[in-house]
């Protein structure tokens, strides 16, 4: 019991105390993981970047053609409070919803799906607040009887450090590639939402084409929205040199007129790695892996198009659900090139539509952390 309450006391004093003076109070990450520890959360890389918010994948929600109905997809899991989430931030749960899933929705249906969705939030939020107040730390051992016959006291600063923690949540996105044809169940899902999240901001992600052709792709109902400044490229061709991020294709879509809901933005410092086989779209991998454990099966990569072909069979991953890769098989390597991304965000520094808008990156792991951490910071200042 003793450790509990110095945890919550400990986390109380932090929420009360002033973070550290810094340029931007707007620097901001995305954490798109499935384990909350898989990051170390004490790199010194990342705690010198002052990082003010972090937006957090919670799940995604996709149709189940087995269940006929949307299901919740590859929550992630706040297991250990030795290595939890960077408290000093606000976080922000993010929700990613296929688009797929309303084209078998109605508007009433969406506005269920948003009341389920909030269930699930709610529940992915008390095992963060615990994992951050050490209270599931031992989890497994606990004796559920024990648990039922807590002390009256005991129980109150529990609630208590949980009504203090849900405060600190102010903000809840949601993630779509809604279409002209979705656009009316989605917005149904966010007018739902704000209801039930009375208290909490809710803001939606908005494509480079639903930000440039409002007319088709509609408003949607929200008071702040995250434009998606990357991936506008077609994945799916092998004739496309760089998906993640072109400042040409990019910028055409950013002489659209002013967007009537104020704007943060989302700039991409990550890499992957885009597998074809026969010349269609296969498979997103890990650049970081394929170099560190699969470059012997690979030619030499071509500088002009970034794509190395396959030597030799090999699998990907675990031997047993693993990938199975053919020679042959052609790899493209893709990365944005961040002096570019850098100068992106000096221009939309100036041509925001938001005087309070945030710049947030995508997405936070130790690779891409490690290898760009200059160009990181050299973003967030620009901005």
């Amino acid at each position: 019991m003793y450790r509990s309450c110095f945890a919550v006391l400990v986390f109380v004093m932090m929420c009360c105390t002033d973070k550290p003076s810094h340029t931007s109070d707007r620097n901001a990450f995305y954490y798109w993981r499935t384990d909350a520890s898989s990051f170390h959360w004490d790199d010194s890389t990342f705690k010198a970047l002052n990082i003010d918010k972090l937006y957090m994948r919670f799940f995604d929600v996709d149709w189940s053609e087995q269940e006929k109905a949307p299901v919740p997809v590859s929550p992630i899991n706040f297991y250990y409070s030795y290595n939890s989430p960077d408290t000093s931030a606000e976080i922000v749960p993010v929700v990613f919803i296929t688009n797929e899933t309303f084209r078998h929705l109605d508007e009433e249906q969406s506005r269920v799906l948003a009341r389920n969705v909030h269930k699930k939030v709610m529940n992915k939020l008390n095992g963060l607040f615990e994992n951050i107040a050490g209270y599931d730390y031992t989890w497994w051992e606990q004796n559920p009887y024990t648990i039922k016959s807590k002390n009256f006291n005991e129980q109150a600063k529990h609630d208590s450090s949980y009504r203090v923690n849900l405060q600190r949540i102010r903000e809840v996105q949601f993630d779509c590639d809604w279409t002209k044809k979705t656009r009316a169940q989605y917005f149904a899902f966010l007018d739902e939402s704000k209801k039930i999240f009375h208290e909490k901001l809710i803001s939606s992600t908005i494509r480079l084409y639903q930000y440039k052709y409002p007319e088709e792709a509609g408003i949607p109902p929200v008071k702040r929205g995250m434009l998606m400044c990357y991936n506008a490229g077609d994945i799916r061709s092998t004739e496309t040199n760089n998906s993640i991020f072109d400042k040409k294709e990019i910028m055409s879509y950013l002489d659209a007129k002013e967007y009537p809901v104020p704007l943060d933005y989302a700039l991409p410092v990550f890499e992957w790695a885009v597998l074809y086989q026969q010349g269609k779209l296969k498979n997103i991998l890990s650049t970081s892996m394929l170099h560190e454990e699969y470059k012997r099966h690979l030619a030499a990569t071509d500088t002009k198009t970034n794509i190395a072909v396959v030597q030799e069979d090999f699998v990907y991953g675990d031997t047993d659900n693993g990938l199975y890769i053919r020679q042959g098989d052609e790899i493209r390597f893709e990365q944005p090139d961040l002096d570019d991304v850098e100068e992106l965000a000096s221009w939309l520094s100036e041509h925001r539509n938001n005087k309070e808008a945030i710049v947030s990156l995508y997405h936070l792991n130790e690779y891409d952390l490690q290898k760009h951490s200059k160009a990181i910071q050299a973003i967030f200042d620009t901005f």
